[in-house]
């Protein structure tokens, strides 16, 4: 049989699972992950724009209704003095609106030196802060936002830089981190439901497709594996494997060492003569059958079938001893269930050409040479159920000489000497 990987369908539907589904999926992770870190840094930076603008309303409110207690307080005076009159305490009342707007967890004011004009811990104010974030928003003054805890509780460190009177102050506001995660985990959600469904949707999608290609595929390799086995059926097994490894249509043309098995069926003319057709043709089906077995099953190539007569190759190693235990196996069966008529063997070892004979439109894989020659002379000289081997390739068989002839020798058209041979039947080995 010619097998290979000819014989396998594409696996398009599987390497679609192993390496596309992955890819599809590494895809979507990668695109997920972009998005999450753009709605993250978006939506911080749309948080602490909100919160600056919250910061400056509340600063330009104070200023409007309190210009001499703020002037005062951004100004140098001792913050817990400025916030203790009247004036002070409506001042404060308006920052401590920031304070209970429902997500400030606590609010601090400081001034370019870093000290605390405002806290809603009012212990801390007048207390100098040392902190190096701090320090960067009022000199580079961009906001800046933190993470840090509380206990158990996750808070957004925010720092907002305000000009207020020709002075630099920071506003430092705790919020919930929950605030701005909700607000983000929802803006990604957003983002994240349109990619995934359509990439979802395509996945589905280019799985059918490919389903449908897969199913088209196995079924053309199904054609295509049912009709090398019928041309199977009409060449040898290394005509078949030449024309699979040859896709260009050039076979190589080899010259080899090989037991050529020669048999043809003795006054097979007769037999046709007064036979009807269907009961020849019968006939040799079931010896072609019987013959085709018992020489594949000792590793032989049947290389073609002339009418009544069969050529097969045997190759490699003690290729002459399984071609001589074809030969006795065959003739042995043939004498314990006899035919119509009987057969007669040449075995005959020794080099020949392998390649393609004939034009391109149709050529014959076949071998040619003396040895093929040979072969069927030493046929010819086989009485039925007799076969004949030259006497080199029996010595070479290394089997059992028993029920030999001693060697004799014969004339053969086509050779100027003599060629040595020994006969062999099932009657004699009896």
């Amino acid at each position: 049989m010619i097998t290979g990987i000819i014989d396998q369908p594409f696996p398009i539907r599987r390497l679609y699972l192993t390496r596309m589904i992955p890819a599809l999926a590494v895809s979507a992770l990668i695109l997920l992950g972009g998005g999450w870190l753009s709605v993250t840094s978006l939506e911080r930076r749309v948080y602490l724009e909100t919160t600056q603008r919250r910061v400056e309303n509340t600063v330009h409110l104070v200023e409007k209704a309190e210009a001499e207690t703020w002037a005062r307080l951004v100004g140098g005076d001792n913050p817990a003095a400025v916030l203790s009159d009247p004036a002070g305490a409506r001042a404060r009342f308006l920052l401590e609106a920031v304070a209970n707007d429902g997500h400030v967890f606590t609010l601090k004011i400081f001034n370019e030196r870093g000290i605390t004009l405002y806290a809603t811990d009012s212990a801390d104010v007048g207390v100098r802060e040392e902190n190096a974030v701090l320090r960067s928003v009022l000199r580079d003054r961009r906001p800046e936002i933190e993470t840090t805890t509380r206990g158990d509780l996750s808070l957004y460190e925010i720092y907002v830089p305000v000009e207020s009177g020709g002075h630099v102050i920071a506003f430092e506001v705790y919020e919930p981190s929950s605030v701005l995660d909700d607000i983000i985990f929802d803006s990604f959600a957003r983002f994240a439901v349109l990619p995934a469904v359509i990439m979802l949707a395509f996945g589905v999608w280019l799985y059918r497709v490919v389903s449908k290609a897969q199913a088209d595929i196995d079924g053309r390799v199904t054609v295509q594996q049912n009709l090398r086995r019928q041309l199977e059926r009409f060449v040898s097994q290394s005509a078949g494997a030449a024309a699979r490894l040859s896709p260009d249509g050039v076979v190589p043309t080899t010259r080899a060492g090989m037991t050529l098995f020669y048999s043809d069926v003795r006054d097979f003319s007769s037999l046709a003569e007064f036979h009807p057709p269907k009961a020849t043709v019968d006939f040799l089906n079931e010896l072609m059958t019987r013959q085709v077995e018992i020489v594949t099953a000792h590793g032989g190539d049947v290389d073609k079938m002339i009418g009544d007569a069969l050529l097969v190759r045997f190759e490699g190693s003690d290729r002459e001893a399984r071609a001589l235990a074809a030969a006795q196996a065959l003739l042995a069966d043939l004498a314990a269930r006899p035919m119509a008529r009987s057969i007669g063997i040449g075995l005959y070892d020794g080099e020949a050409i392998l390649g393609a004979i004939g034009p391109k439109e149709r050529q014959d894989f076949t071998v040619i040479g003396d040895s093929v020659n040979l072969a069927a002379r030493l046929c010819s000289l086989a009485e039925a159920g007799q076969l004949v081997i030259d006497e080199l390739a029996l010595r070479r068989s290394g089997l059992p000489e028993t029920g030999f002839s001693a060697a004799e020798e014969n004339k053969v058209k086509g050779r100027s000497g003599l060629v040595s041979v020994r006969r062999w039947s099932p009657s004699t080995v009896a």
